[in-house]
């Protein structure tokens, strides 16, 4: 990355979380009166700020973490949201005055009063936080690194591979105890009806069948051994191709700046 490219990389890193600093302020401001109902000063402070910074834990939780239970998490995340939303809308309920002209301006001079108020804390109030987690998920999604994906693929691929290897590595397995035999062949019963499962996900599958095998290696040391062999052999292919390739791509480019110096 060039430097032209790094200052506006941080330019717009430094706006968002400006941006975010700045609404989420307000936002932690307005919901400490509502706050205030039911706690003293300092612990409607605490919790006003506790809430917005929970707020964003969990929307960062949700887009960047993957041991986390989402169902969980997502539900906190509602719950403070609309906690914030609420005391956003209490406080500009509370210090409304002359909203003549909004009301007149969206036809709604004919309303009662009392729904005026509550139409005009809603737009007022509750926007806030939406547009503080907006700003901090914008921010998320600059600043996390494309290679993540990358990353996570080629995991879940060299899994899948060594998955693969250690299910016909159970599969040719052939233990000299009679005890381990059966169980042996116990093991390969249960992950054949596993995988032959149609009322249950793929990725469940992938989770029963992991423990099986683990099982597995772990009643028999000798397959344990000769699956490690076997993930061993194909990593050096791999590192040796990668290699190959890497040459490849070297050879190429210094014949490219030989023929653009000619």
């Amino acid at each position: 990355m060039n430097k032209r490219d790094n200052v506006i990389k941080w330019s717009v890193i430094s706006i968002f979380v400006f941006l975010y600093v700045l609404v989420s302020c307000i936002s932690t401001i307005h919901v400490i009166d509502f706050f205030r109902l039911s706690n003293p000063e300092w612990l409607a402070i605490t919790l006003a700020i506790a809430f917005e910074i929970g707020a964003a834990a969990s929307l960062a939780a949700i887009i960047i973490l993957d041991k986390t239970s989402k169902s969980l998490v997502w539900m906190l995340f509602i719950i403070i949201t609309l906690m914030q939303m609420m005391g956003n809308m209490y406080y500009a309920y509370t210090h409304l005055a002359n909203y003549t002209g909004w009301s007149e301006l969206f036809g709604m001079i004919d309303e009662e009063p009392i729904f005026q108020k509550r139409i005009l804390s809603i737009v007022s109030g509750a926007i806030l936080p939406i547009v503080a987690l907006g700003f901090i998920k914008s921010l998320v999604d600059y600043i996390r690194p494309s290679t993540v994906d990358e990353i996570r693929h080629e995991y879940e691929a060299k899994k899948a591979i060594e998955d693969e290897i250690a299910r016909e590595a159970i599969a040719d397995f052939v233990p000299t105890n009679e005890d381990d035999l059966v169980e042996i062949e116990k093991i390969k019963s249960e992950i054949a009806n596993i995988e032959s499962n149609e009322n249950i996900s793929e990725k469940e599958k992938s989770r029963k069948t992991e423990q099986k095998i683990a099982k597995a290696i772990a009643k028999n040391p000798e397959l344990k051994k000769q699956i490690e062999e076997k993930i061993r052999e194909i990593d050096e292919e791999d590192t040796y191709t990668k290699r190959e390739t890497n040459l490849e791509e070297d050879s190429n480019t210094t014949s490219m700046s030989r023929f653009g110096g000619m």
